[in-house]
């Protein structure tokens, strides 16, 4: 009986190697097709890289001018509620009592304490992106007054007068009398309330009960220090019969601030207050046609008033 015993390996290699070589061929043939088909790495498509071209860029791109000019577009609300604090001011300094009263009240802690985490959380450059939009105006004025019975009290600020650099609080100023008070800060704020009180101011000058009340409000340290050294050339910009009504301060507004709608601090804002203290009308920014022509009516309607014993 022959006997078959293990072939030797390099015997197998012989018999079989044309047979390994045709399938080490094909299987290699197949990786270049897989290959080929394939794109390389980094190498789009054609079809790819047109999708590509077409697809939008993501929301988060979108400029501050791009928000602004969405804001623009939006049309600005009314007044919808009544400025001013609750409480009827006074200039008299409070005394140890109020002041002691003040400290351990919970509701003037939290407010300051809200006050404090709104400002350490808003932006440096807040208020000057704000003015992109409809030019720093976030309010219409009413075409109509506040009514009495809802209106609030304007809030006591105390200044130095331009005319005779003596001290003066508007809580003595503007009772029995009907004012129309402008808040500056500066130059632009400044244009923005003149084109407020201009006209109203045009035709009510030489009545005896009116006045226009502006204060120069700097509420930086270092940049009222620097206007102070520059009273003299304020006071030749001025005409002399409104020096005696033009107050310099550098009073804090931030605990009213929200109460007196000022949302912006390179933004003038005007308000009409009645012969009892009391905000009766409000505009900021630049004043539209509307509102300028609205100004003159209901500082009119309170002169009337005044003078036949109603106010």
């Amino acid at each position: 009986m022959l006997r078959v015993g293990r072939v030797p390996l390099p015997l197998t290699r012989r018999l079989l190697g044309s047979d390994i070589h045709t399938r080490g061929a094909s299987r290699l043939l197949s990786t270049e097709k897989e290959k080929s088909a394939r794109p390389e790495t980094g190498q789009a498509t054609q079809t790819g890289t047109e999708h590509s071209s077409q697809r939008p860029d993501p929301p988060y791109t979108s400029s501050v001018s791009e928000a602004a000019a969405a804001a623009n577009a939006e049309p600005l609300p009314f007044l919808s509620q009544p400025l001013g604090v609750p409480k009827r001011p006074t200039s008299e300094s409070p005394s140890w009592g109020e002041k002691h009263a003040e400290w351990f009240n919970r509701d003037a802690r939290l407010a300051k304490r809200r006050m404090i985490i709104k400002e350490a959380t808003r932006g440096y450059f807040h208020d000057f992106h704000e003015i992109r939009s409809h030019g720093g105006k976030t309010w219409r004025s009413p075409n109509t007054m506040i009514r009495a019975d809802k209106s609030l009290y304007f809030p006591d600020i105390a200044g130095t007068c331009l005319a005779d650099k003596s001290k003066k609080h508007t809580a003595d100023m503007l009772y029995d009398r009907v004012s129309i008070v402008a808040m500056l800060t500066s130059k632009v704020s400044e244009e923005h309330t003149r084109s407020f009180y201009e006209a109203a101011l045009e035709r009510f000058r030489v009545h005896p009960r009116f006045q226009l009340v502006q204060i120069n409000l700097q509420e930086n340290s270092l940049k009222a220090y620097l206007l102070s050294l520059f009273v003299s050339s304020l006071r030749a910009h001025i005409p002399t019969e409104l020096q005696s009504t033009y107050l310099l301060s550098h009073q804090s507004m931030d605990l009213v601030r929200d109460a007196m709608g000022l949302h912006n601090k390179h933004v003038g804002y005007t308000y009409l207050v009645g012969p009892d203290g009391k905000i009766r009308w409000a505009g900021s920014a630049f004043a539209e046609p509307d509102e300028a022509r609205a100004l003159v009516a209901c500082t009119g309607v309170l002169l009337a008033r005044l003078d036949s014993g109603r106010a």
